[in-house]
């Protein structure tokens, strides 16, 4: 195969790889051993690029079961955003495991860039994947897990078997897979320092009210809710100063 259609094939599967790693591995492996040589030249050349280290009868059986453990897992809220701390940064492996091994005929270069897009690819799908996990997790039913969760076998099978039979458009699939990946990560991102930044607020201003109560305490003046919250509001705590005439 030359280096261009490995390549292609290299951003689908990664893509694949980055929503379902085994179940890449799984369908790769089961199309190189059941497309026969007589099936359109693009097709038979593609299922003959697939090295045999993934068509091995054992590699497939034991990817069978993870595959169907993780979908079942991943449906599970708060077990798959565990899941998910070992699995975010083990997807890339897989993705350049595959993307090695499709390349591997064409030579070491390009088993080399084949590896590093399946990687790329695998990471930015697999960092919006977590990020929508954990986002999910955040909805208290359960039926927008089961959503998220279907939608992501969904495209992971579209992705993994448009890369052997039309790599173009799994390669065109693979960069939107790849875009939305990034966007959700990055959204997420946004979300949590905004979070983290308002709860770190929430205990500044407790603190602060906390000072400027003990302050009024310590020097006889009283001033109302309403002004206690203006004040630190707008960041002043009147109230904590000493008043005219006092304290000096």
């Amino acid at each position: 195969m030359d280096p261009l259609t490995a390549s292609l094939m290299a951003i689908g599967s990664g893509s694949a790889a980055g929503l379902r790693p085994y179940f890449t591995v799984l369908a790769l492996g089961i199309a190189g051993l059941v497309i026969p040589d007589t099936a359109p030249d693009m097709i038979a050349s593609a299922a003959r690029q697939i090295p045999e280290s993934i068509t091995n009868p054992w590699v497939l059986a034991i990817c069978a079961v993870l595959a169907i453990g993780e979908a079942g897992l991943d449906k599970i809220p708060f077990l798959n955003l565990s899941m998910e701390t070992i699995s975010v940064w083990l997807r890339p492996v897989f993705g350049a495991l595959v993307g090695i091994g499709l390349g591997a005929n064409s030579g070491v270069e390009v088993a080399v860039l084949t590896g590093l897009l399946g990687a790329g690819s695998a990471l930015s799908v697999s960092l919006g994947k977590s990020s929508m996990t954990a986002a999910t997790n955040a909805v208290p039913e359960p039926i927008t897990q089961w959503v998220r969760s279907l939608a992501e076998d969904l495209g992971a099978l579209v992705l993994v078997f448009a890369a052997v039979l039309v790599p173009v458009l799994a390669a065109v699939l693979g960069l939107v897979a790849i875009a939305i990946g990034f966007f959700l990560y990055r959204m997420f991102r946004r979300v949590y320092r905004s979070m983290k930044n308002r709860a770190g607020s929430i205990r500044q201003n407790r603190a602060a009210a906390h000072s400027a109560r003990e302050a009024q305490l310590a020097s006889g003046t009283k001033t109302s809710t309403l002004q206690a919250l203006q004040a630190l509001a707008t960041g002043n705590a009147p109230a904590s100063e000493d008043p005219a005439g006092k304290g000096s």
